[in-house]
C-alpha cells in the first residue's frame, strides 16, 4: 500500500473550502488535540473471537459517538480510494451475485459468532467489494470484505482480503491477514475520551510494522481516522466540488501519465532547498489539469502560452515537454532552470504589468503573487485566455491586502471573489475549479470566454488607475543581499569596538 503524498502544515489552517468558519475553527483546534500512540517497538496484542490480533496505533478522541465512527467507516467503505491512493474507484458487489456469494475466505475467523469473553457479537455490516487500481495494466483487481461488529461497547470494522494465499494481495494493499479500524467507548462514566485503534492479524510476528514504509501507512490511517471522526462530529461540509470543468477519470489518467514520466526523476534529483515532495507532485497535478482543459478547449490545437511568476519553472518544463510552445517569466532565476535544458524558456526579468502585453493563447499565473489581480487585466488586453491559482491577496499596488469578509466567510474566499470580479469587469465569463493539489490555496480561475464587450478605454482605466501605485517587489535576490550587507555591517562595528 501507498501513503499519499504528504500534505504541508498549512494544511493544519482553516480550510478554504469550509461552509462556515467558526464550526472550521473547532475542528481545527480539535485536531491540535491529536496524540496518537505507535506500539511499533512494544508488542499488544488483543483476543478477539479466538483471533490474536496486534494494536498497531490508537488515539483518544473526545465527544465522539460511535456514529462518527461509523459514518467514517461507511464513506471508506464505498470508496477505498479515499485511503488507499493508488486505487483508482470501488465497486460494490451486488449481494446476489456470483462473485458476492463465493466463500473466498475459508479461515473460520472471518466469521465472529462469540468474542474470547463471551460478549454477544452483533454483526452491523457486510459488504464485498472489488478495489480497481489506477494502473490497470499491471495491478490486480481486488475482491475485499468489510465487515463491520459489535461487541459490547466496543466495534471493529475488519477489511479482509479474499485471496487464496498472501501472495496474492498486490502492493498497493496491506500486507496482513486483515487489519481493522476499533472504536471503543471509555469503561469509566464521565471520562469523554474514546479510544480509535488500527488493528492487523499478521502474517507473522512482527511483519505488520517491520519497516518505516509499512510504520507509515498506519500512522497515515490513524491520523486520517481521527481527523474525518472529528469532522463527523462538527458536520462540516465542504462547500465545494471538485471536478467541474475535467472531469476525474480524464484528469487522473493523465495525472499518471505524467507522474509515471516526471515524478520520481525530479523528487530523486531536485536541486532546490523546497521539498520535492509537494511542488514536484503539485505542478504535475496542475500540468494535468491544465493540459486536460486545453484539450477540451481547443481540441487538436495546442495553445501556446506564458507562465508569469512562474518561480521554479517546473511548470513551463512539464508543458513544454508536452509539447505546449511557451515561456516563463520570474524576477529572479533558480538553481533548478539550469537543469532543464536549453528547450524549456525561462526569462529572469522584473515585470510592470501596466506596459505588459503577451502575443500568446493563455497566461498563467500559478500563486503569482502580486501578479494575480492584473492578469485578467493582461489577458483581456492581450486578447488571451487566463487561468490564475491565486495565493497570497494583492491588490493593484503590489501591496498585501487584508480583505473585508463577512461572517462564516475566509479570507481566501474574500481574495478569490475580488479577482473574480475583476475578470467579470474585463468581460470574462469565470470558471472556477478547486483543484486536487496539496495545498489550501487551490482555486482555480478560468477566464476563456469573454461574455460581455468592455471597450479599451475601460481597460486603459483600470489599468491607468493600477500603473499610478503599483510598486515592484523588490526581488528575493536584492533582499539577501542587503540582509548580507546589515550583518556584514555589524560584524565590522563589532571588531571595531573590540580593537578599541
Amino acid at each position: 500500500m501507498s501513503v499519499a503524498d504528504p500534505l504541508p502544515v498549512a494544511q493544519q489552517v482553516l480550510g478554504v473550502e469550509a461552509t462556515d468558519t467558526q464550526t472550521e475553527a473547532l475542528r481545527v483546534a480539535e485536531f491540535a488535540k491529536y496524540k496518537p500512540t505507535y506500539h511499533w517497538d512494544s508488542t499488544q496484542e488483543i483476543e478477539l473471537a479466538g483471533s490474536t490480533w496486534r494494536v498497531l496505533a490508537s488515539a483518544e478522541i473526545e465527544d465522539a459517538e460511535d456514529t462518527h465512527f461509523l459514518d467514517v467507516v461507511g464513506m471508506w467503505t464505498l470508496s477505498a480510494e479515499t485511503i488507499i491512493p493508488p486505487v483508482d474507484h470501488t465497486q460494490i458487489l451486488d449481494p446476489s451475485s456470483t462473485e458476492a456469494q463465493h466463500p473466498g475466505n475459508t479461515d473460520d475467523s472471518c466469521n465472529w459468532n462469540h468474542s474470547s469473553v463471551g460478549e454477544t457479537v452483533v454483526e452491523i455490516s457486510r459488504v464485498r467489494r472489488v478495489l480497481v487500481p489506477k494502473r490497470k495494466g499491471k495491478d490486480p483487481l481486488l475482491t475485499e470484505d468489510v465487515v463491520v461488529n459489535r461487541l459490547g461497547s466496543r466495534i471493529y470494522a475488519r477489511f479482509i482480503p479474499v485471496v487464496a494465499n498472501s501472495a496474492d494481495i498486490p502492493f498497493y494493499y496491506p500486507q496482513v491477514r486483515e487489519y481493522a479500524f476499533g472504536y471503543v467507548e471509555p469503561e469509566e462514566k464521565g471520562h469523554a475520551a474514546s479510544t480509535l485503534l488500527i488493528l492487523a492479524r499478521e502474517l507473522s510476528p512482527g511483519s505488520a510494522v517491520a519497516t518505516k514504509k509499512q510504520q507509515m501507512i498506519w500512522k497515515d490511517l490513524i491520523k486520517r481516522l481521527y481527523k474525518w471522526t472529528v469532522t463527523e462530529r462538527f458536520g462540516y461540509q465542504k462547500r465545494v466540488e471538485h471536478d467541474v470543468m475535467v472531469d476525474y477519470e480524464t484528469y487522473t489518467a493523465k495525472y499518471q501519465d505524467l507522474k509515471a514520466k516526471y515524478a520520481a526523476f525530479w523528487v530523486d534529483s531536485w536541486p532546490e532547498q523546497t521539498d520535492p515532495r509537494k511542488f514536484v507532485h503539485e505542478d504535475i497535478a496542475i500540468a494535468s489539469w491544465i493540459i486536460c482543459m486545453w484539450q477540451q478547449d481547443s481540441n487538436s490545437l495546442r495553445p501556446s502560452f506564458v507562465d508569469l511568476g512562474c518561480g521554479n519553472g517546473l511548470l513551463v518544463h512539464l508543458l513544454t515537454a508536452e509539447g505546449y510552445v511557451g515561456y516563463g517569466v520570474d524576477q529572479c532565476s533558480r538553481k533548478v532552470w539550469t537543469h532543464y535544458g536549453q528547450s524549456v524558456d525561462l526569462r529572469a526579468q522584473t515585470l510592470e504589468p501596466y506596459e505588459y502585453v503577451a502575443d500568446v493563447d493563455w497566461i498563467i499565473g500559478n500563486h503569482a503573487d502580486e501578479l494575480v489581480p492584473w492578469i485578467p487585466v493582461i489577458a483581456a488586453r492581450s486578447k488571451a485566455k487566463f487561468v490564475v491559482i491565486p495565493c497570497c491577496p494583492h491588490d493593484f499596488s503590489g501591496r498585501k491586502m487584508a480583505f473585508p469578509v463577512v461572517a462564516g466567510q475566509s479570507k481566501y474566499h474574500a481574495y478569490s471573489t475580488y479577482i473574480c470580479e475583476l475578470a467579470e469587469r474585463c468581460g470574462f465569463g469565470v470558471e472556477k475549479e478547486y483543484l486536487r493539489i496539496p495545498s489550501t490555496k487551490n482555486l482555480a480561475i478560468v477566464g476563456r470566454r469573454r461574455v460581455a464587450e468592455v471597450s479599451q478605454t475601460d481597460i486603459d482605466t483600470m489599468i491607468q488607475a493600477g500603473k499610478q501605485d503599483f510598486v515592484p517587489r523588490v526581488p528575493d535576490s536584492v533582499k539577501n543581499e542587503v540582509r548580507l550587507a546589515k550583518v556584514q555591517a555589524r560584524k565590522q562595528q563589532d571588531n571595531d569596538k573590540s580593537s578599541l
